[in-house]
């Protein structure tokens, strides 16, 4: 049991602590609009992931703790990246790096076929967002449209 504690603890730091960073960094980035609507689903989507990944560790039977906690963790992101409801939400953290910044957030849901930029008031990630782009003009040549409400 006690293995158990201290590789969960390492789980949590592995799926929780450290995702949050990047949740904070995209607060700081998103300085002065609202940014509860970004950080509660990821911060709920991790506690999920944590929980994904408990039932994992819970399966390995390895030494030492931390390497099975990432494992587990590693197991546990792999999943939820391919989950329909989460999955855009998962590769959003993964465009920000090949984008070098936040990327264009664009979205097909209800044919609506728009993109928020950044700098948008309502900029953020749901899952019923579709592609990313790095630049605008990547998303006009795809045939969105600048959301104008």
């Amino acid at each position: 049991m006690r293995t158990f504690r201290r590789a969960s603890m390492w789980l949590a730091a592995f799926v929780v602590g450290l995702p949050s960073l990047g949740v904070a960094a995209v607060v700081v980035a998103l300085w002065g609009r609202p940014w509860a609507l970004f950080a509660v689903p990821y911060l709920v989507l991790f506690m999920l992931v944590y929980l994904v990944g408990l039932i994992l560790l819970a399966l390995l039977r390895f030494r030492p703790d931390w390497l099975r906690a990432l494992v587990a963790a590693v197991a546990a992101y792999a999943i939820a990246s391919v989950t329909p409801s989460i999955g855009t939400m998962m590769r959003f953290p993964y465009h920000v790096v090949r984008c070098g910044g936040l990327p264009v957030v664009a979205t097909g849901f209800a044919a609506s076929m728009s993109y928020n930029v950044p700098g948008d008031e309502d900029y953020g990630v749901t899952p019923f967002d579709g592609p990313f782009f790095c630049t605008e003009k990547e998303a006009r040549a795809a045939d969105f449209h600048h959301y104008d409400f």
